[in-house]
């Protein structure tokens, strides 16, 4: 895949109407901490609850005639999945989302009151997307694939433009990094206009693809673990990670504990509800593990259960 600025700016004109404009909120708390101007970019608040939407809706209006008729098919343990269906029922194009049977019940719904038809297969995101070409063979449908696709990387990549446009001043940028397409994307962007600005991605320690891609300079086996951060659990490609080590300054492992903290801090400070995978950027401020300068990080998702964030919140007497 070869994705250029020029792709980006014009996924932005594509898809700039249809999208929700998500502040660059201050946090003084942050900054107090961290020594220099901290800034949030609230894609929480976009439409579906995520930052996946964005990739959705570019690629979806890429689609050929013949693709729409067949329909799409996309694979997601959650957000990328309301993005696709999002998408698809604004285009008329027929979807179906395959998802992990441990998906969040949250998401689930969402996707279906989206107007998708969902079909749970395999234990995790791994098996899940095991399953896809079967079911793409069996259906026939276009595929879209959350992160391996350069429209839905430029369509991610918005996110990247928006903040050097209205923050030329910033040094770094911290994103959430699961397959990799929003981290890669956005840093395309962020370099082709701030050429000294660093990108880092965040992933947590119990999926640390690639972060033990940056050690190895290639992609690795890791070992998995049960992480609060579930839309970032899970492996990435052989080329995700060629794109990353060519874009990205680094990619920071952050504590299961911390980014439960992170959540949070979030919630109590700004009242801003966060699923795991959207506050790993801040867990990472909190660990100190950020490099200084002006710094804006991604808050990605707000996709949670309400009983799960409950039991995050009631933590934080002992944690």
């Amino acid at each position: 895949m070869r994705i250029l600025p020029a792709d980006i700016i014009a996924a932005e004109r594509r898809i700039g109407p249809s999208l929700w404009p998500t502040p660059l909120m201050p946090d003084p708390d942050l900054e107090a901490r961290h020594g220099a101007p901290v800034w949030l970019k609230l894609e929480c608040w976009q439409r579906t609850g995520s930052f996946k939407v964005r990739g959705a809706l570019n690629a979806m209006r890429l689609l050929g005639d013949d693709d729409r008729r067949r329909g799409v098919l996309a694979v997601s343990a959650g957000n990328h999945a309301q993005g696709v269906a999002l998408a698809a029922r604004e285009a008329g194009v027929s979807a179906l989302i395959v998802m992990p049977e441990t998906a969040s019940r949250v998401k689930i719904e969402a996707v279906r009151q989206l107007g998708a038809e969902v079909r749970l297969i395999g234990r995790d995101y791994d098996e899940a997307e095991a399953a896809w070409p079967a079911v793409a063979q069996e259906t026939g449908r276009a595929l879209l694939h959350p992160f391996m696709d350069a429209a839905v990387i430029a369509g991610q990549g918005t996110v990247g433009l928006e903040i050097a446009l209205e923050r030329p001043a910033v040094r770094q940028v911290l994103i959430p990094a699961g397959g990799g397409g929003l981290s890669v994307g956005s840093a395309i962007a962020l370099k082709a206009l701030l050429p000294e600005v660093r990108v880092y991605g965040v992933q947590t320690e119990a999926s640390p693809p690639l972060v033990a891609a940056y050690k190895a300079g290639r992609h690795v086996a890791v070992t998995y673990g049960p992480s609060i951060a579930d839309g970032l659990h899970g492996d990435t490609t052989s080329e995700m990670v060629d794109l990353a080590l060519r874009h990205l300054d680094g990619v920071l492992e952050v504590t299961e504990a911390s980014t439960r903290r992170a959540m949070r801090y979030l919630f109590r400070t700004h009242r801003i509800v966060a699923e795991g995978s959207a506050a790993v950027g801040v867990a990472a401020l909190l660990e100190g593990l950020a490099p200084g300068g002006e710094t804006a990080v991604v808050v990605t998702g707000r996709n949670i259960a309400p009983e799960l964030l409950q039991s995050v919140l009631a933590e934080e007497e002992t944690a």
